[in-house]
């Protein structure tokens, strides 16, 4: 999937569980996007590995493309990381940034599951690693069924963003189910 597409579709998917915290921050959002964008930090020619060349050419090196950064071990590294330095150097302000950040990211590895080459979840477990991706419901990126989805995904992000000018998307999501969510992961965040 290409980085326009992650981007439109994490924000579609994750607007409306920002904006039913009453999270909806800059901070928040750009977090969510960049989530979104950093498990194609291993492929040199993804919009983030062309911004960090350095960063991205030993992890395409060390792990390869869709290789650890597709996987729950790079999910669970990442929130380790940043719920470390977000314990050490982040004001109370951010204390919710990690959580959206790694919204983003596990949004970013659904996306990828349903492309024909897939996610190795399990990474490195086996040839496979429980391998998703095939035939059902499968794109190809820059083929037809990608543009189509972002297409969808940019009408119901306008959709959702006139829904938030009317202070209406909020009640679409039950109430404090991502509250929830939230504090089991600041729970987690604070043993870091």
């Amino acid at each position: 999937m290409q980085y326009k597409t992650h981007v439109v579709t994490s924000l579609a998917l994750g607007l409306p569980l920002i904006v039913s915290s009453n999270e909806l921050t800059a901070i928040n959002v750009g977090a969510l996007i960049v989530g979104s964008l950093l498990p194609d930090i291993d492929q040199p020619t993804s919009f983030l590995g062309k911004r960090n060349k350095f960063v991205s050419g030993v992890t395409h090196k060390a792990l390869g493309h869709r290789g650890g950064t597709h996987s729950i071990i790079g999910l669970v590294i990442t929130f380790v990381l940043l719920a470390f330095i977000q314990g050490q150097y982040m004001s109370q302000n951010a204390q919710y940034m990690p959580f959206w950040l790694v919204l983003g990211y596990l949004l970013h590895l659904i996306e990828d599951s349903f492309s024909k080459d897939g996610v190795r979840w399990l990474w490195p477990l086996g040839k496979r690693g429980l391998r998703t991706g095939g035939k059902f419901l499968a794109y190809t990126t820059g083929g037809i069924g990608e543009y189509l989805l972002l297409g969808f995904m940019v009408c119901l992000l306008i959709i959702e963003i006139r829904l938030i000018w009317l202070n209406q998307l909020a009640s679409f999501l039950p109430n404090g189910m991502v509250q929830v969510i939230q504090s089991w992961v600041i729970r987690v965040q604070k043993l870091f």
